[in-house]
């Protein structure tokens, strides 16, 4: 009697991604929130509102700059206050190469933090993955179609860690442009985490392409290991950018 009872499947939420074309050709794009769970669109949302502020304040130089080109077209003696003016709040801006170390470091604890988060969430799906054994459910349709739910909601949960896992890159690219105009080298242990990132990532991303797994697989305490791995060289970055203060 009890296998003829429904047992209703909560799907999760496939959220549509959103995005903010800025004036130089970048974008602002919708950052899933791993620690609340899967997405929606209102999540999706809130996180782009939260990235919109900064974006724009991060280009009030660049619009100082505009500004003084503006005056610059309409060169006359009766227009030399506007663009001394406009020069001058131009010239605030001119400092920035002080601080592209400091902003580097923030940057890589940031992406070293976020990776770590994922390490957990996929150390997490893997073990529960783990325990889905469809094949100990046959003649009982009811623990089925549970099981199949929670494989379905396995597999989102595994593509939305993957579309995590590809906003790391566009900062790794953010940040080597910008290199050759800070004032001095970076330090040794920045270094390290800007070479060692890359591979991390990578290695996340093989793991993840891998696919779900069920119970008894040979190899899933190899991944597990793997995982661990990862983690505690990120730890190891974390504590060498910390120690610079």
């Amino acid at each position: 009697m009890a296998n003829n009872q429904a047992i209703p499947c909560i799907e999760f939420p496939q959220a549509a991604p959103m995005k903010i074309r800025l004036p130089f050709g970048s974008e602002l794009k919708s950052i899933m929130d791993l620690s609340k769970g899967p997405p929606t669109d209102c999540t999706l949302i809130h996180g782009l509102m939260l990235q919109l502020a900064p974006a724009l304040s991060g280009m009030e130089c660049f619009l100082k700059l505009f500004n003084v080109i503006a005056a610059l077209q309409d060169i006359s003696v009766k227009n030399f206050p506007k663009i001394i003016d406009a020069a001058k709040e131009m010239a605030k801006c001119l400092s920035f190469a002080v601080g592209i170390p400091l902003m580097i470091i923030d940057i890589l604890k940031l992406i070293i933090a976020y990776l770590k988060c994922i390490i957990e969430a996929t150390l997490s799906l893997l073990k529960f993955q783990s325990g889905i054994n469809l094949s100990a459910a046959q003649g009982n349709p009811v623990l089925q179609h549970s099981l199949g739910c929670a494989q379905k909601n396995a597999a989102i949960s595994t593509a939305q860690l993957k579309e995590a896992l590809a906003l790391v890159q566009p900062l790794l690219h953010f940040i080597q442009p910008i290199l050759s105009m800070a004032e001095g080298p970076l330090p040794a242990s920045a270094q390290e985490a800007l070479q060692t990132i890359p591979e991390v990532l990578a290695t996340i991303g093989r793991l993840l392409e891998g696919g779900g797994v069920s119970v008894g697989v040979p190899g899933v305490q190899d991944i597990i290991f793997s995982l661990e791995n990862l983690k505690n060289t990120l730890q190891h970055l974390h504590a060498t950018l910390e120690a610079l203060g």
